[in-house]
């Protein structure tokens, strides 16, 4: 399956999720109602003649009614509320789990060699860097992936995990990770954690009531009632607590329903990712042979049991209540010929931080220097053979996927990033004075006034771009460093506060305008800022599916597919056959003529709110839409430098990860 038939089934599984949650809801509400209904029968008094037996209806239906009504609502408000506090996305998981942010200049040797796997794997698929969180009491080699979005996807990871693993191994968890996040697997898992919290809120409310029995003076000390309400009550609490704990049961069936497959799919991803079975494999090995295993000891780990790398709680469950198939299992569908034995698990010291960062700088890299060159319009300087225009061959093939080359590439993007632009990248203070750099004018008179502004704003680039020719350092990178500059500074963009996020907005807008025009590479700059950090300051929901037909938008696709064109050449016959590659994509979907769009009508205005509404679509249309939009660019077998940014704020805007051009 490609990544979008993966989209799509896990829509399809969260489908599968919802009615397997409606039929543990009524089947726990139901038992509850018929336990309420004798007990309340049991207790009711009954008038009888003399010499007959009394009668006890085992059936009472308002008592069922009630108590059934009562579950339901129960379940409800503890599935809504959990879902609410889980609003916050994987942040909300890594910190119910006992994690902390790792910040992106951390000193710590073993943060530092995680923080840049994380960043290469995601600079190779194209997605956000995610936030990264470490669980520094959990001394077990495990890990996970949370969050609803690649807006707000964390990797959390345990302390053991780092210091137990080689990099290569590392890299291995790491590529497992991002192969649920790419799957769609994230939003799933995150789903099943608040609807199952419900029906374990009947297992609590249980233990609540024995609590109370056995420990309240007031049930000690009833007067009148010569006991019968508190057996009742007794009756009441361990029949909750014995059904709370068989929808516990039934909840554990749907995880492993739902999970275990998964697994075996983000191990062969992993395999896949970085073409080393070593490496995931000796990461499982290690497991087998480590004392901790993979166990996790915070109180939170039974409900978030399925999203972790392998199995994490203390005792392994039978095998139909597994959320991970068995470690030997994983490790033989990865190395057929392992014999069974388990290595010894040594602390792991990495050779050095900075070689760890800047892997392969050296000259066999190959790098070409960089040249100074204009933002927009200028000569871009070459990236190893990477010029103004990209060879379109195969450009789309890999979307939402990672393999060897594509990781090599983001290495070699990495290292050829200046040392002063990644060190502001991963502060604060720095990606705020690095994004705005990007957008300063051209125009040398008008760039010094808006950097005097910059500087009353609070802005220090002294501090954060030392470079007194940082502006020339940034316009003579490459677009491609460029976007992987912009991915990069996400996570510092991220530890602004409400507050300081509306006065950088205010900030950008004002710098956007401050030339009285918007290029193309602005554009996907705000947007691609702006689409993460709204989802993560909640000013802007995930989106949903809501289009399951490229019938219903239309003008848009046509919107987005003649801008395309437009950019792909000024002959109108080129212009044309660009536009004809695109539409002859989409019309089959459409069931009519795709309308050519003037550039009067394709401005940024309207290509942003095309994006709007595309960006609901599923995972079936997205994908057609994306095709469609790739075949208008490669209609001329090269993809020029504008085309490049705006079908990357494309592909944002549609979640689907773009790898970087050149891999």
């Amino acid at each position: 399956m490609d990544f979008f038939d993966r989209q799509e089934a896990a829509r399809k599984s969260s489908k599968r999720l919802v009615v397997y949650f409606v039929i543990g809801v009524l089947g726990v509400a139901g038992l509850i109602g018929i336990v309420g209904s004798m007990v309340v029968g049991s207790m009711a008094e009954r008038e009888y003649t003399i010499g007959s037996a009394p009668e006890y209806p085992w059936w009472n239906p308002g008592a069922f009614i009630t108590m059934a009504g009562i579950t339901l609502v129960l379940i409800l408000l503890g599935s809504l509320f959990k879902t609410i506090s889980l609003g916050a996305g994987g942040s909300a998981v890594a910190r119910s789990l006992g994690g902390h942010r790792i910040n992106p200049d951390s000193a710590d040797v073993h943060e530092r060699v995680l923080l840049n796997v994380v960043e290469e794997m995601s600079i190779a698929c194209g997605v956000a860097v995610p936030e990264v969180y470490m669980l520094e009491d959990e001394h077990g080699i495990n890990a996970f992936a949370a969050g609803r979005t690649t807006s707000d996807a964390v990797i959390g990871v345990t302390r053991g995990c780092v210091t137990r693993l080689t990099r290569d191994e590392l890299q291995g968890v790491v590529a497992h990770e991002f192969s649920h996040i790419l799957n769609g697997d994230m939003r799933l898992n995150l789903r099943l954690v608040g609807l199952l919290f419900g029906i374990l809120m009947i297992a609590l409310c249980g233990r609540l009531m024995l609590h109370a029995m056995f420990y309240s003076r007031s049930s000690r000390s009833s007067s009148n009632d010569k006991g019968g309400g508190k057996l009742a009550l007794l009756g009441i609490g361990l029949a909750l607590l014995i059904i709370g704990y068989l929808g516990v049961l039934m909840a554990n069936l749907i995880k492993a329903a739902v999970s275990r497959q998964r697994e075996f799919l983000a191990d062969a991803s992993a395999v896949q990712f970085t073409r080393n079975p070593q490496g995931i494999g000796g990461a499982l090995k290690k497991i087998g042979g480590f004392v901790g295993g993979s166990k996790i000891i915070a109180p939170q780990a039974e409900q978030t049991s399925h999203m972790f790398f392998a199995h994490g709680l203390k005792a392994a469950m039978s095998s139909a209540l597994a959320t991970h198939p068995p470690i030997a299992e994983r490790i033989r569908a990865i190395d057929p010929h392992w014999q069974g034995s388990y290595p010894e698990v040594d602390v792991v010291v990495p050779v050095s931080d900075s070689g760890d960062t800047r892997a392969g700088e050296s000259a066999a890299i190959g790098m070409a220097s960089l040249a100074g060159a204009s933002v927009s319009g200028g000569t871009q300087p070459a990236l190893s053979g990477l010029a103004e225009e990209t060879p379109a061959a195969g450009i789309l093939d890999h979307v939402g996927e990672i393999n060897s080359g594509q990781v090599a590439h983001a290495r070699q993007l990495y290292a050829s990033v200046p040392k002063s632009l990644l060190a502001a990248a991963h502060s604060e203070g720095g990606a705020k004075a690095l994004v705005l750099a990007m957008l300063l004018p051209q125009e040398a008179a008008l760039r010094a006034v808006e950097l005097k502004k910059l500087l009353e704003a609070g802005i220090d680039f002294d501090t954060h771009l030392p470079n007194p020719d940082f502006f020339d350092e940034l316009t003579g990178l490459h677009s491609s460093l460029k976007i992987t500059l912009i991915d990069l500074t996400l996570p510092g963009l991220r530890r602004m506060d409400p507050g300081e996020y509306d006065h950088f907005l205010a900030l950008m807008n004002n710098l956007i305008e401050s030339d009285r025009q918007v290029d193309l590479f602005e554009f996907m700059l705000q947007r691609i800022v702006r689409r993460h950090l709204d989802i993560h300051f909640n000013r802007h929901r995930a989106s949903e599916d809501r289009y399951k037909s490229a019938s219903v938008l239309v003008d848009e696709i046509a919107v987005l597919i003649s801008s395309l064109a437009g950019l792909s050449s000024e002959d109108s016959q080129a212009v044309e056959g660009a536009f004809a590659a695109g539409a002859a994509e989409i019309e089959p979907y459409i069931g009519d003529k795709l309308p050519f769009k003037q550039a009067s009508v394709c401005g940024l205005q309207q290509i942003d709110g095309a994006l709007g509404r595309v960006e609901h679509a599923i995972a079936p249309v997205k994908k057609v839409i994306l095709h469609a939009c790739g075949k208008a660019v490669v209609a001329d077998g090269m993809i020029a430098s504008q085309e490049a940014e705006l079908l990357r704020a494309i592909a944002d805007a549609l979640d689907c990860p773009i790898p970087p051009f050149g891999a």
